[in-house]
């Protein structure tokens, strides 16, 4: 499998981040408010970005072209066939670019969870990530197992990357407020029977958690592919 976005998260968030996090220790609260949800944002969307860059340059893995073939249904004329077959070198592009609108068109216009658990499908990891409790949400460590206190944040590895993109959401699309979207508070109570809370404050803390999160996310990955 093509990991290469996967090692340039990991090393962004070790680099970039990092370092970013640590200049902003040096400041207020009060002055850094602003510039912690631009990291937080920041690093939300670099996750998200290879989370679909991921899936998309292994389009042709055996678990997602099996999918995209089953919803090809467009009639293909012989001339296109004769086409593809005198250029023979050109055929593995060809579908390439087919299978990879397919999933632009599919999967990566989805819930952010949903593509999460479908990178954790293509890798062959084990799928209780997306309903056995394993975040410790105070630290972002993902453990063997978890006991949550109560259920106002999601602690399995989907459910948990889902509420991160949520509070991402609710900076975004909010107007930088605290309050997440209708929409998001549903989604987490849908999928993962969560009573998430209508307000979130992000503190300079968050974003460590994160960070940790992500990183363990990549160890899953790196761990399954090793």
């Amino acid at each position: 499998m093509n990991l290469q976005n996967v090692l340039d998260f990991e090393k962004f968030v070790k680099g970039e981040v990092k370092k970013a996090t640590e200049e902003l220790a040096g400041l207020q609260d009060g002055s850094r408010n602003h510039l912690q949800k631009l990291v937080y944002t920041n690093l939300v969307d670099r996750f998200d970005v290879m989370v679909d860059k991921t899936i998309l340059d292994n389009a042709l893995h055996e678990r997602l072209l099996d999918d995209a073939l089953k919803k090809l249904d467009s009639p293909v004329s012989e001339a296109d066939v004769l086409k593809l077959l005198m250029d023979g070198s050109n055929i593995h592009e060809v579908v390439e670019s087919r299978v990879q609108n397919i999933l632009r068109d599919g999967v990566l216009r989805g819930r952010h969870s949903n593509k999460v658990s479908k990178l954790f499908e293509l890798i062959g990891l084990e799928r209780n990530l997306w309903t056995k409790p394993r975040v410790n949400i105070s630290t972002g460590k993902i453990l063997g197992s978890f006991t949550p206190q109560n259920n106002k944040i999601p602690t399995s590895v989907c459910g948990y990357a889902d509420w991160l993109y949520s509070r991402r959401n609710s900076i975004v699309h909010g107007g930088g407020s605290s309050k997440m979207l209708d929409n998001d508070i549903a989604q987490l109570k849908k999928l993962f029977k969560s009573d998430v809370a209508k307000t979130t404050r992000l503190s300079y803390s968050a974003l460590g958690v994160t960070s940790e999160f992500y990183l363990g996310v990549v160890k899953l990955i790196k761990d399954a592919e090793a």
